[in-house]
């Protein structure tokens, strides 16, 4: 799986909030769109798991001990990724990118810029705030976050460990993570802009059903018949 194909997936995966309040089970659809193509995306959200399906992939945060597990439905495999092993890659791909110059592509140096925004608007039934977020001029997020929707604090920590399986961009989604921490609200449409010296791509996410209620284990569970590989995190 490629980190391009893998992008929209940890991105619809992502939009969740840190609240105070009780969370709620959710399970959230969503159409998105990157580049001229449609796709839907389908995120199932507990206190203690999360996970978030497409028809090529599935990833799988366990909150307890930060385990992602990536599921490519195309071969038919799965492979874990612990705490501890992707903090290692992190800190070996930092190194390299701070003596390779990737990380002046990629904007890492800069500073995230949160800002809430005039202006109310409706997704999926809810009212929705309007928000800004920016990582120098690489990363530009443009979205609205219901308030009346809460889920677990610890969602974005896995959603900003899970960034790393995206190479070098995925610092500028750990910087993102950290700044949504501050947000109270479930973004249910989102536009996301990332901009390198040679590309530009956009997506687009918003939520057509949210749904309230109990959600069974065995959600969680792996698809029958699918092989186990090694992790990528491995040394």
């Amino acid at each position: 799986m490629s980190f391009v194909s893998r992008a929209p997936l940890l991105l619809g995966a992502a939009w969740l909030l840190a609240s105070s309040l009780p969370a709620q089970d959710l399970t959230i659809v969503s159409k998105v769109t990157f580049g001229d193509r449609e796709s839907e995306t389908t995120q199932f959200i507990t206190s203690d798991r999360s996970r978030s399906s497409s028809r090529d992939s599935d990833s799988i945060v366990t909150f307890a001990d930060g385990k992602l597990t990536l599921v490519d439905h195309r071969k038919k495999e799965y492979w874990d990724a612990t705490l501890e092993q992707m903090e290692d890659y992190w800190e070996h791909t930092a190194r390299k990118l701070r003596t390779s110059g990737a990380g002046d592509m990629f904007d890492l140096r800069a500073e995230p810029k949160l800002e809430k925004l005039p202006g109310k608007q409706k997704f999926a039934g809810y009212d929705c705030e309007h928000w800004s977020l920016s990582v120098g001029d690489a990363l530009e997020v443009d979205f609205w976050a219901a308030p009346g929707l809460h889920a677990p604090e610890r969602y974005y920590d896995g959603r900003r460990l899970a960034s790393v399986s995206m190479g070098p961009m995925g610092a500028l989604f750990q910087k993102m993570y950290e700044e949504l921490k501050k947000v109270k609200g479930y973004p249910l449409s989102t536009a996301v802009i990332l901009r390198t010296p040679f590309t530009r791509t956009q997506t687009l996410e918003e939520a057509t059903e949210v749904r309230k209620g109990p959600i069974p284990a065995s959600t969680f569970d792996i698809p029958s018949g699918y092989k186990k590989v090694r992790a990528p995190f491995e040394k």
